[in-house]
């Protein structure tokens, strides 16, 4: 043990109240003789904490004193975001953006519905949010002011003390992540043709909109039947999630002896483990193709854009769509305030959304208008769902926490226990839709005006507005009205395995494939994604040459080079036909000039078909496949293919290079695509036959050396997953958001370091394999191991800033301490907390 720090017994004198500033006051003897809260924290290396408790309310304190002690500003800048204070503190943002966010959150109005559903929490969440508040509180007092803060809020004046109301309206929005949280700018752009608000334009990403891109995971579960002997169960966990931001998973181990005892990880904010294991049982996510909202196309009277028409029963009538209009502050250029105020809009349905920078048939004109219904919208349910998941001593036990609390919002959830059992379950919130209205779906997602949003499935479903026949259909058997029960969802046990890769629930299994549930889980029989299709081969290949070995059954070893051995869909057979091509026709018009493909063919040959570090030649294969990448849930066009998608071979299909027009070979769209792909890293001035970690890096902080990346994009067919998205830069939070502009027609991105205009071109990661777990069942219970590709740290001077990021690098497993012997072994520091 490297340090023992006792706390101070009595809670800090510059808060008013301890419990989340509830007020009340307690002589210190009483505070010792009785404390609100007693906790005990203990840190191992890395900066894990293991927060032991003897009730829920002090094991709520212990987190969120912890996590305000290491990561402070997280949270705090989530909640000025809430309470629409974006604009007040930080200006009206590029382009009106902070003006537009703060508007969006203010339509919602998420801490009024807070403090709204409060009182229907169950105890257990209300003493873990209150005790959390607290405890977070406590530290924050202990800090000598805003110059004692982390260094990405240091001194900022919107860090304040929190409350229970805050934590809940911050799992609200949570809970709207893979929904309403992409309409917050859309809802305050919408507004009726002619307002004086009609300027205020908005550019919207379909691919945030449609379908829930830049959140995604990869998830294997292996039964008796596939792990080898003395092994009950296996499990692996990929999630993708971004490297900046409040979405970064922390770990946490969460113990009340005799009652809880569950390792893995939260987000800040939440005193909970939402990936993780215990004693009998673990579980990861996997982001669900499920539908969480539905899009409803109102039909307007043409006398009044406010009105809408609506058929009940074949009576015609119209509706008045209500409004309010929202009240926010925007700081000017000389740091004084201004009052800003607009309407906002609802239908019966839901909030009005202006996604005319998408399509102007999804703006708001004269003839219709846009508005959503959220199956999320007032979840409170999530810390209860987590809660009863880790306590659940049995796969019984589990199921009938979805059951009980249905309360996941948007992920599958595929779990192991001790016994053996390998198991699937979507059980997001998804709306519960009648025949007319699921038939109407199925056939107009198909049609050309429809498809680009549909995706394949991996999109969104626009239905009438104008018709009572698509309403949702409520059972009375759910916690949210009009939703899916729990006994109707896709859910699967097996003694082999099932896994996801962000596909429908239709190929959890190969052998048993789920068919029959609502189109609103996703699409069955249809075409995979690139990164789908390498899972379901990967786990399901017996061959000699498998990872799985000649038994074809997985030990833990096996099962983590899974995740480490990056290889690819397209790095063995398809890669050769593609050589073979480019050998046999070595120059292509490109540009209106002769393009020898001499050197880029070598080098894909060359190439060891894998995405490691060290691989030479990888960026290009990407470069190349990026000419090809389209919006759809396939990722690729099938252009690029000779055998299209069959039903029958899901997970083959498509497959083959599209065969060449030999009497035209110069002009072969893939021999072009390839020499595009060289000419463009050619003028970057990136060797084809780099090493990827050369050019495929993380930048943790201004200044940093790059630290070098393994592992791929989901079209190149990857588990690994490693990718660069456009700039998510927080407000405060500068650590990771280190990308800058996208290259047309690539996968790079060029970023102005110095500010003198040189911009260099790489692949700056941001996104993709965050925490990963490997676990493993014998009769001496669990042992994991895992990798944080971000680090536990989210302040640049932090001590676990940057560690778990250079182990991830170099693809080096840590455990994940559980038994009690090895955590008291491994301490480093101990802290006693009393309130």
């Amino acid at each position: 043990m490297r340090s023992l720090t006792v706390i101070s017994l009595l809670c800090p004198l510059l808060l008013v109240g301890c419990n989340g500033g509830s007020g009340g006051s307690s002589s210190s003897t009483e505070l010792e003789q009785n404390p609100a809260y007693q906790v005990d924290i203990r840190y191992t290396e890395f900066g894990v904490p293991h927060i032991t408790a003897n009730d829920y309310g002090s094991l709520g304190y212990g987190a969120g004193y912890d996590h305000a002690r290491n990561n402070l500003c997280t949270l705090s800048e989530q909640l000025v975001k809430l309470k629409s204070q974006k604009s007040r503190y930080f200006g009206p943002g590029e382009g009106s953006k902070n003006i537009l966010t703060d508007v969006g959150y203010k339509a919602l109005d998420y801490p009024a519905q807070a403090v709204e559903l409060f009182d229907q929490l169950s105890p257990t969440s209300t003493e873990l949010l209150q005790g959390y508040a607290a405890g977070f509180n406590r530290s924050l007092a202990e800090r000598q002011g805003p110059q004692d803060y982390p260094s990405p809020c240091r001194g900022a004046e919107w860090v304040e003390p929190i409350s229970a109301e805050d934590l809940l309206a911050y799992q609200l929005d949570l809970a709207g992540l893979a929904s309403a949280r992409n309409f917050i700018s859309a809802i305050a752009a919408a507004q009726p043709p002619g307002a004086s608000m009609a300027s205020l334009d908005v550019q919207l990403d379909a691919a945030k909109v449609f379908t829930s891109e830049g959140i995604g995971s990869n998830g294997w579960a292996l039964g008796e039947d596939k792990v080898e002997d003395g092994t009950k169960s296996l499990l692996l966990g990929n999630p993708h999630f971004p490297w900046d931001g409040e979405l970064r998973f922390y770990q946490n181990h969460l113990t009340i002896p005799g009652e809880l005892n569950v390792n893995g990880v939260t987000m800040i904010g939440l005193p909970a483990v939402v990936i993780g294991f215990n004693d009998d049982l673990g579980w990861i996510h996997t982001v669900s193709q499920s539908k969480r909202f539905t899009f409803y196309q109102l039909t307007l009277d043409p006398s009044d854009p406010t009105r809408y028409q609506y058929d009940v029963g074949g009576q015609t009538e119209f509706r008045n769509m209500s409004s309010k209009t929202v009240q926010i502050q925007v700081k000017q250029a000389d740091g004084s305030l201004a009052d800003y105020s607009q309407p906002v809009y609802f239908s019966h349905h839901g909030p009005v959304v202006n996604l005319a920078s998408l399509s102007p048939a999804l703006g708001w004109t004269a003839d219709t208008a846009i508005a959503f219904r959220d199956a999320n919208a007032g979840n409170t349910r999530m810390l209860d769902q987590w809660l009863a998941m880790g306590k659940a001593d049995s796969r019984e036990a589990f199921f009938s926490a979805f059951e009980e609390n249905q309360g996941i919002p948007w992920v599958n959830t595929l779990m192991i226990d001790k016994e053996g059992t390998a198991n699937y379950i979507d059980g997001t919130q998804v709306p519960n839709l009648g025949l007319m209205a699921e038939g109407y779906w199925r056939q107009a997602s198909q049609s050309p005006l429809l498809a680009p949003i549909w995706q394949d499935g991996a999109g969104s479903v626009l239905l009438p507005g104008d018709d009572a026949r698509y309403e949702w259909i409520d059972t009375g058997e759910t916690k949210t009205p009009g939703v899916v029960p729990f006994a109707k969802a896709p859910k699967q046990t097996r003694r082999d395995y099932v896994f996801n890769a962000n596909s429908s629930h239709w190929l959890s299994n190969l052998e048993e494939p789920l068919e029959g549930s609502s189109i609103m889980y996703g699409p069955e029989g249809t075409i995979r994604s690139t990164r789908t299709r390498y899972n379901a081969q990967l786990i399901s290949d017996n061959s000699n040459s498998g990872l799985a070995g000649a038994d074809g059954r997985f030990s833990l070893e096996e099962l983590k080079t899974v995740m480490t051995h990056n290889g690819s869909l397209f790095g063995g057979e398809w890669k050769t036909q593609l050589t073979s091509r480019c050998t046999d026709y070595p120059a292509v018009d490109y540009e209106g000039e002769i393009f020898n493909l001499g050197e880029a063919c070598q080098t894909l040959s060359n190439w060891d078909g894998r995405y490691n570090t060290d691989s030479k030649g990888a960026h290009l294969m990407r470069e190349f496949l990026a000419a090809f990448r389209v919006s759809g849930h396939r990722e690729l066009s099938d252009d690029l293919f000779s055998t299209a998608f069959d039903p029958a071979a899901p997970v083959t299909t498509p497959s083959g290079l599209s065969p060449i027009d030999t009497a035209n070979a110069n002009t072969d769209p893939v021999l072009r695509a390839l020499a595009a792909a060289a000419d463009r890293l050619n003028k970057a001035g990136i060797e084809l036959g780099a090493p990827l970690g050369s050019v495929q890096y993380v930048l943790k902080a201004e200044g940093e050396q790059p630290i070098a990346i393994s592992g791929g994009y989901s079209f190149e067919g990857m588990f690994n997953m490693a990718e660069t998205k456009a700039s998510s830069r927080s407000t405060s939070d500068l650590a990771n958001a280190l990308t800058g502009s996208p290259v047309d027609g690539s996968s790079l991105f060029a970023l102005d370091e110095n500010g003198d205009g040189s911009d260099e071109l790489a692949y700056r990661i941001n996104y993709g394999s965050s925490f990963v777990m490997a676990l493993e069942y014998t009769d001496n219970g669990p042992k994991a191991e895992m990798f944080l590709s971000y680090s536990q740290g989210h302040d640049p001077q932090s001590e676990n800033f940057k560690d778990q990021t250079e182990l991830y690098s170099n693809l080096q497993w840590r455990p994940m301490l559980f038994d009690e012997g090895d955590i008291a072994d491994a301490v480093v520091e101990a802290i006693t907390l009393q309130e």
